[in-house]
């Protein structure tokens, strides 16, 4: 039987603030005050740096089928996953309101249809600890989500932000160290 491997979706399986910056400059280039930012410039949960507009305007993003249509995999996710799935189940659990939920399980049948998906309410669930991920790896971005979860390798993916700086465990900065650690794990 496969052991399950259980990954987040934003900031670990799709770039997802490339994808709010892009939308964000899409929509206000034509504004006189408008500056070009890169994607690798934001540092904040609620991307303060986007000074044209506010939270709420971006949360519209997220329920946007925009947003799915121009999601791009974090680099060598799409071809590290296909290796993975030989290996593990792959389970694909991630936060949202409901349309960005649906949105998720519509682009994960799409385009991973190996995966299966677990979508958590923020209206209900402030983390990820009502899963039971025993006897699993977890892969996240969230120090919340890593420290609340029961998972026996806990793994925090990619760059530092505010919402992971503390993390004090296991870190991949991308998927090549991703398959790395988990394959010498085995």
């Amino acid at each position: 039987m496969k052991r399950k491997l259980f990954i987040d979706y934003d900031g670990v399986i799709i770039n997802t603030i490339k994808t709010i910056v892009n939308l964000y400059s899409e929509d206000f280039q034509y504004y006189k005050e408008f500056q070009k930012i890169d994607w690798s410039e934001i540092e904040s949960w609620d991307f303060k740096e986007l000074s044209l507009t506010n939270r709420e305007y971006i949360n519209t993003y997220f329920n946007s089928p925009r947003f799915f249509d121009r999601a791009e995999y974090m680099p060598w996710c799409k071809e590290m996953l296909i290796k993975l799935s030989n290996y593990y189940n792959i389970i694909i659990i991630s936060m949202g309101c409901s349309p960005n939920l649906i949105g998720k399980e519509i682009w994960i049948k799409n385009n991973l249809p190996f995966c299966n998906f677990i979508g958590v309410n923020l209206k209900e669930y402030k983390d990820k600890s009502h899963i039971d991920m025993s006897n699993s790896i977890f892969i996240d971005d969230s120090y919340l989500n890593l420290t609340t979860s029961n998972a026996d390798l806990r793994i925090c993916f990619g760059d530092k932000y505010e919402w992971n700086k503390d993390w004090q465990g296991i870190r991949c900065a991308n998927w090549h160290d991703v398959w790395n650690l988990i394959k010498r794990e085995d």
